[in-house]
């Protein structure tokens, strides 16, 4: 298996039916056998759907096939998304400006699918997210995935196998044993070289 270096530029997509949903360029941090590492700086231009919004008008979107993309800039602060290998999520973690990280945003999503150009995925509607500390977590859009599945989006089998995937999680993150770098906790991005985030390896962001 091909493995990216840090530092590369390469883009994440979703894909659904075979069209494009959206396309992120992001920057490596890690490619390893335990967990694929990005960083999606803030400026960063993205493919996002026109006049998107999350519920029933995203379902009719994905149920029809009608949508066109545009691009728009990533305005909020940095984003680090951590893939570790073994498990059915990611993890979406907004860096501040001033270092250290928000929150945790576990995010269900397809397995990916690896391309020359980087990876494929699509997210899975349901999601978690934690506080900084881990302390206090809660569900997020189960509404929307029983929306999704009663317009058939979604098998009954999709819905259990995703709901059945929680309480793992809810067990990690109980027991802070959680398959990504809690040493983000206190990190800080830098970038090297010219441009924005043009180069950024993985110990740059354990700077203090």
């Amino acid at each position: 298996m091909h493995h990216f270096l840090p530092g590369d530029r390469v883009e994440i997509r979703e894909i659904l039916n075979e069209r494009i949903w959206t396309v992120r360029p992001v920057t490596v941090i890690e490619d390893s056998e335990d967990q694929f590492v990005s960083y999606l700086a803030t400026g960063t231009l993205i493919d996002y759907p026109v006049d998107v919004e999350h519920g029933e008008k995203c379902f009719t979107m994905w149920l029809t096939g009608k949508w066109e993309l545009v691009q728009k800039e990533f305005s909020a602060s940095g984003m680090l998304r951590t893939t570790p290998r073994s498990v059915p999520f990611e993890v979406f973690t907004t860096v501040l400006p001033n270092g250290g990280v928000a929150s945790w945003y576990v995010k269900c999503r397809e397995p990916l699918c690896r391309r020359p150009h980087g990876l494929d995925a699509l997210d899975e509607t349901l999601d978690l997210i934690a506080s900084r500390d881990l302390s206090v977590w809660q569900r997020r859009d189960q509404d929307e995935l029983e929306m999704a599945a009663a317009t058939s989006l979604y098998s009954s089998e999709d819905v259990e196998r995703l709901l059945a995937s929680c309480p793992s999680v809810e067990e990690q993150l109980a027991s802070r044993k959680v398959p990504w770098y809690l040493s983000w906790l206190e990190s800080r991005p830098r970038t090297i070289g010219m441009g924005t985030c043009s180069r950024i390896c993985r110990l740059s962001f354990f700077t203090s």
